[in-house]
Formats: C-alpha cells, structure tokens, sequence
C-alpha cells in the first residue's frame, strides 16, 4: 500500500511539474492563432455592393480590434473559384479570438452609424445589407495555429532559413 501511495504522489507531482513546465512554455509561445472565413461573391453589380458593404460596416470592427495582430482581406484573382473572398486575422492565442472589440471599434461606429429607415441612404444600406447577407450566409470558418519562427514577416529576417550568425567564411552560423 505504501508503494502505492508514494507511486500515485510522485505520479501527481510530475503531473504538476510538467503542467507548470507546459503553461511557461506556452507563454513564450512562438504560436498563434490565425481565423479565415471564406464565401463567394460572383463578378458583376453585387460585387461591388457587397464589397462596400463589407469595407464600411464589418471589416473595421477587425481591422480596429486591439488583439488583431495582422489582418487581411483577400480576393481569388487567378484559379477555379475567382469569386472568393477571403478574410485572415491573426491572434496571439485562442482566448483573443473572443474578445470584444470595446471602445476603439465603439468610436468607429458611433461616427459610421448605418443609417435608419427613413434616413437617407437607407435604401442603399439596405440593398447592401441584403446582398451581403446572401453571399456571406454560405461562409465558411477555420481556425489554424502556425509557428512565427517559421513565418517571414515584413520587416524582420526569419527565424528559420540557414545559419543565423557570421562566420569565419563569410556564411553565418546558427549561434
């Protein structure tokens, strides 16, 4: 019995040590979280619309979020579907992904308030509400993780291609 105990406390405090070892690793993390939701919007007068639509009253509350790292808005130009539009927002960790936006977007949209009916441009914000309901109400959402030591970020020398430091050869080491 006493093997048993001393076997379930030494399992328990390697479970302990090696959380703890986990979560400091974790926020050092060279991790994060990107979200792309994807849907179609076929070439022609609802293109535009709904593209407006998008620019104007839902991309700002991304574009503006405080825990966005990189955002992107991406149209398929070349392939089989270039009627896609793709939307890429990246996140320190998965807990960002729900924040709420708070005052920066809040000051957006007391200034860019949509119109009322009765308002003018009311009838424009509709028809551009609608459209954009349509084509979006099919979209799709993904969530991936990917490691920044492996990413090129604009501005900065990778982390992972070839040697890091100079060398006596005039190549650079990994030191």
């Amino acid at each position: 019995m006493r093997r048993f105990i001393y076997g379930a406390c030494a399992c328990a405090l390697a479970i302990v040590l090696f959380s703890g070892s986990v979560q400091a690793q974790q926020a050092d993390s060279p991790m994060r979280y990107v979200t792309v939701t994807t849907f179609d919007v076929p070439y022609g007068p609802d293109r535009a619309k709904v593209m407006s639509f998008l620019n104007e009253y839902i991309l700002p509350s991304t574009q503006l979020h405080p825990a966005v790292r990189n955002f992107r808005l991406l149209t398929h130009v070349w392939g089989s579907n270039g009627m896609q539009v793709i939307m890429e927002a990246e996140y320190d960790n998965w807990a960002d992904i729900q924040l709420d936006c708070g005052p920066t977007c809040d000051d957006y949209f007391v200034i860019h308030e949509a119109p009322e009916e009765g308002d003018d441009g009311y009838a424009d914000y509709r028809e551009k509400s609608d459209l954009f309901s349509k084509y979006y109400s099919s979209h799709t959402d993904e969530i991936y993780l990917t490691n920044m030591n492996r990413a090129l970020v604009e501005g900065q020398r990778p982390n992972w291609v070839g040697p890091q430091t100079p060398t006596p050869g005039g190549g650079e080491s990994d030191d």
